[in-house]
């Protein structure tokens, strides 16, 4: 049988053909729509597009007029194609074609190539913080620029130069080259109008340099004139930007008021590293006027940032030393570790990116010490932790034996308090003399006499006499102490003085288990109803005779009365 493909399949095959025929199509007519556009043209699509963020067109245009360059031959047409394709995102492709840019105007006439090349490779490895790298291709773009007379380009060279020297701490050689390029704007007729820009740029970067040279007077007076000057066009961004400057400077010359004014006034204008600047000076002024909280507020907010951002400068090291102390003040430990690790990271980056500074600028932090402390935090929280964990277990240990006692003990109480209400104590003692004890050197007739005497006294209730004593009851039947107290010890089996409260206890627990009355009573009270002298010396007695306190057993039986 001969095989027939199925409808679907054949229907799908028909429409990717189309597809593919009609993307073809699409792609000649792009290339036919572009054939006829000039270079100015393609350089204003490929903007739009990428401003548009189309990035298939982009693509598109960028190619067509690499190719078109390519096709026409036109070497200074093939390095702005070139420059089209950097995106600033992958170095190692960006540099090549820095390269190729390099390469094809290296017999140019033109007068920006091939130093636009060389100023592209170096732009990229300066925010790369590769500075020597950097360095030297600006030196490069230099000598072309200085060949070629054009400059523009000479000045943006040097003020490369300049950024470099300022960074390794070469701050009068950089101060040089930003006065020279400020004179020569200010010299120039209507430069306000002409070269307003390269003149706000260079008033900035010149101000800056004063004060790195400690020249912070000179910084104030070219930062003034620029801010007039900026307010005058309505330029608030310079203005603002500028506005830092001033402050700085003024910080400089400790004049702490006027520096928090500005910074307070524009701050909300600022971000970045630029914001974090402005936070140290405030902390700094803080410090100055003893406000420990506030400066450490400020602090916190630059780490705050420098999280964010994660783009070190030199004060970062104190603002983590600061930070790192004040934790260490308040004992907290982890943030210490923080600190320490912030300090430790900074500091190593630092020193990859400012390899060469010289050291007379770099902070007094030693480092070594910090690793050192980072170690030994790092095991004493360890420890703590191990600790913490024995000390949890260990609680919980002993907190389950304390439930497992005041169970136990509750549950005994609970049986003695059960005991009380389901019997009556005896309120009389018969006479039980210990076998083992040899017979009293007293004349029967003395001992019987005795014996019934209390158990008189014991049947009128006389025990609750608050006064009464071993030399009184003796006195009262007729003998001596000396009798009356071996008498009672023998046959009572118990000293004078625990035979009273025994009697006094069991008529209590009596007493009040049939009379709800005295359920209303107090501790106080009640010690007076059945003979003792202080609450103390009753709930004392109550507790010995049965095992619990008089105000459990009192609970239970008012619960049991209101029930």
């Amino acid at each position: 049988m001969r095989y027939t493909p199925n409808i679907k399949i054949k229907h799908l095959c028909l429409l990717i053909a189309v597809f593919l025929i009609l993307q073809a199509f699409h792609g000649n007519y792009a290339q036919d729509s572009l054939s006829n556009k000039s270079y100015q043209e393609l350089s204003k699509l490929s903007d739009d597009a990428f401003y548009n963020g189309d990035l298939e067109r982009l693509s598109i245009y960028r190619t067509y007029y690499l190719d078109k360059a390519k096709t026409e031959n036109n070497n200074l047409e093939m390095a702005r194609a070139y420059q089209y394709f950097i995106t600033w995102e992958d170095l190692e492709t960006d540099l090549k074609y820095c390269d190729s840019v390099i390469k094809v105007t290296k017999d140019s006439d033109h007068e920006a190539y091939p130093t636009n090349g060389y100023l592209l490779k170096a732009n990229m490895y300066y925010y790369g913080s590769d500075f020597e790298k950097a360095l030297d291709n600006y030196i490069i773009a230099s000598e072309w620029a200085d060949a070629k007379g054009y400059k523009p380009l000479q000045i943006e060279a040097s003020m490369g130069i300049a950024a470099i020297k300022n960074i390794w701490g070469l701050h009068e050689e950089a101060l040089e080259i930003y006065k020279t390029n400020y004179l020569d704007v200010t010299s120039t007729t209507d430069y306000m109008a002409d070269r307003y820009e390269d003149y706000i740029l260079f008033a900035n970067n010149l101000a800056l340099s004063y004060i790195r040279n400690q020249k912070p007077d000179s910084a104030l007076v070219v930062s003034s004139r620029a801010m007039s000057h900026a307010r005058s066009v309505n330029d608030s961004l310079s203005y603002y930007d500028l506005g830092k400057v001033q402050a700085t400077a003024n910080y400089y010359l400790k004049k702490y008021p006027q520096t928090q004014d500005s910074l307070l006034k524009f701050l909300s204008h600022y971000s970045g590293l630029t914001r974090s600047d402005s936070y140290y000076m405030l902390g700094k002024i803080a410090d100055y006027q003893n406000d420990h909280a506030l400066k450490m507020d400020y602090f916190k907010r630059i780490d705050s940032i420098h999280q964010t951002i994660g783009d070190p400068f030199p004060e970062l090291k104190e603002v983590y030393n600061e930070l790192y102390k004040d934790a260490g003040n308040k004992g907290d430990k982890d943030r210490q570790l923080y600190y320490i690790d912030q300090l430790i990271a900074v500091d190593s980056t630092l020193d990859i990116n400012y390899a060469t500074v010289n050291n007379k600028v770099r902070l007094e932090y030693d480092i070594p010490r910090y690793k050192k402390e980072k170690r030994l935090l790092t095991t004493e929280l360890k420890n703590k932790r191990q600790q913490l964990q024995i000390l949890t277990i260990v609680s919980f240990i002993i907190l389950a034996i304390l439930l497992v006692y005041i169970n136990h003990r509750h549950r005994k109480f609970k049986k003695r308090l059960q005991q009380l209400l389901d019997n009556d104590p005896v309120e009389t003692t018969e006479p039980k003399p210990k076998k083992e004890k040899p017979a009293l050197d007293i004349s029967e007739h003395i001992i019987n006499t005795v014996l019934e005497q209390l158990k008189q006294f014991e049947a009128d209730k006389a025990y609750l006499d608050k006064d009464i004593t071993l030399s009184s009851l003796a006195k009262d039947f007729n003998t001596n102490s000396s009798y009356m107290s071996n008498i009672i010890n023998h046959y009572k089996q118990m000293n004078f003085s625990s035979y009273l409260k025994d009697l006094r206890i069991t008529y209590a627990i009596n007493s009040i288990k049939k009379d709800h009355q005295y359920l209303k009573y107090s501790i106080n009270g009640l010690a007076d109803e059945f003979g003792f002298i202080t609450a103390d010396s009753f709930s004392k007695a109550f507790r010995e005779k049965t095992g619990i306190k008089p105000s459990y057993f009192l609970g239970k039986l008012r619960e049991e009365n209101n029930t």
